[in-house]
C-alpha cells in the first residue's frame, strides 16, 4: 500500500504576500481526490492550523490533515492535539499581544492559537528585525524558533515535526511519497530515508518543488525536483493513471 504526503505553502500552492489568501493551485484538489481512491493515505503536513487546511482540503475523501507541524491532526471530522501543546496556549496568546504592540506595522502577525508566525513579505526590510525579536522571545519563553523565507515562527517545545509525523504515518506502507519546498520539509525527507532503509521492501520518493524561495539543501536531497507548485497536479495525475492499472495501490 502507498501513501502520499504534502506540504502546503509553496508545494500545493503559490507563495502569496497575504497568507490568508493562499489557495491550492488549479487541479491540486482534483489530483488529490483521484489519488485518494488508489492509495491508503493522502495527507497534508503543514505549518498551517488544521482549521485552515480543512477549508482547502476537507472535500478530499479520507484526507489526513496535520497542522502546526503535526501538533494538530484531523481525520474524519475529529481533531486531536499532541499532549503538552495546549499547555502553551496562554504563553502564545500573551506573546501575540506583545508582537502586535511592539513590532512594526509592516510585519503581519498570524495567530495560530498554539503557535504564532511573523510574515515579512509586505515589508522585507523588517526581516532581520523580526528574526532578532523572535530569537529573543524564544529564549525568554522557552519556545522553539522555526525560520522560513520571510517568516519567523514561534511554537511550543513539543517533540513534534514533519519527520515524526511521517514516521507514524508510514507504518504499514510499502511506498511513500513526500512533496515539500522548505527547510522544515527536510525532517520529512530524512524520516522517509530512515524508513526506506529499514527494509528492502519499502520505497520512498522525495519530491522537492522548486521556486525562488525553495530550500537549496532540500533540492539537493530530493529524488525528483518539480518546476513550481503548478507542476504537482500533472505529476499526480500521471502517477495515479499508472497506479490505476495496478491492483493494491
Amino acid at each position: 500500500m502507498s501513501g502520499f504526503f504534502f506540504d502546503f505553502d509553496g508545494t500545493l500552492s503559490r507563495i502569496q504576500v497575504d497568507p490568508a489568501t493562499v489557495l491550492p493551485v488549479p487541479g491540486a484538489v482534483g489530483a488529490l481526490t483521484g489519488l485518494a481512491g488508489l492509495v491508503r493515505t493522502v495527507g497534508i503536513v503543514s505549518a498551517r492550523p488544521v482549521d485552515f487546511l480543512r477549508s482547502r482540503f476537507e472535500q478530499v475523501p479520507g484526507v489526513v490533515l496535520h497542522g502546526l507541524y503535526g501538533l494538530e491532526r484531523w481525520q474524519s471530522g475529529v481533531t486531536t492535539v499532541v499532549p503538552g501543546a495546549e499547555d502553551w496556549g496562554l504563553v502564545v496568546a500573551e506573546l501575540l499581544a506583545r508582537a502586535r504592540e511592539e513590532l512594526p506595522g509592516g510585519i503581519l502577525v498570524e495567530d495560530k492559537r498554539l503557535s504564532m508566525a511573523l510574515h515579512c513579505r509586505r515589508a522585507p526590510r523588517f526581516g532581520e528585525y523580526a528574526v532578532r525579536w523572535g530569537r529573543e522571545q524564544a529564549r525568554l519563553h522557552g519556545l522553539v524558533l522555526e525560520l522560513g523565507p520571510m517568516t519567523v515562527e514561534l511554537k511550543p517545545p513539543v517533540d513534534r515535526d514533519k519527520g515524526t509525523v511521517l514516521a507514524e504515518e508510514t507504518s504499514g506502507l510499502e511506498c511513500a511519497w513526500y512533496f515539500g519546498d522548505g527547510a522544515p520539509d527536510l525532517a520529512a525527507f530524512r524520516a522517509l530515508t530512515d524508513w526506506s532503509t529499514g527494509s528492502p521492501d519499502r520505497t520512498a520518493v522525495r519530491v522537492a518543488v522548486d521556486h525562488p524561495d525553495a530550500d537549496a539543501v532540500l533540492l539537493q536531497e530530493a529524488d525528483l525536483v518539480l518546476d513550481g507548485p503548478d507542476a504537482v497536479p500533472g505529476l499526480l495525475d500521471a502517477v495515479g493513471a499508472t497506479m490505476g492499472h495496478r491492483p493494491g495501490g
